[in-house]
């Protein structure tokens, strides 16, 4: 049996999953970044969402793109999880 090489196609139309945001998903937490110096640049590649890039010399996140994962604060230090929403609670 011959294997053909076949191209990776995306099963999505263009730009629907990194350009939208993710409008299902509530977080509960945020990713935080504390110490540019110590953030990881690899963070870049495990990010499921694409929210982390780079901009100039700095990472930044972008919480229009971010779930609340939290692997990108797992595998760097300079990157920490805070609580989403920290106002009042049981008034909705």
């Amino acid at each position: 049996m011959v294997l053909k090489e076949l191209p990776v196609v995306p099963s999505a139309e263009p730009g629907s999953l990194a350009e939208s945001p993710n409008s299902a998903i509530q977080r509960i937490v945020r990713p935080v970044i504390i110490d540019q110096t110590l953030v990881n640049p690899i963070v870049l590649l495990y990010c499921p969402d694409g929210a982390l890039f780079l901009k100039g010399d700095e990472i930044v996140v972008s919480y229009k793109h971010c779930k609340g994962c939290g692997i990108c604060a797992k595998e760097s230090e300079g990157i920490e999880m805070v609580p989403e929403y920290t106002g009042p609670r049981g008034i909705f």
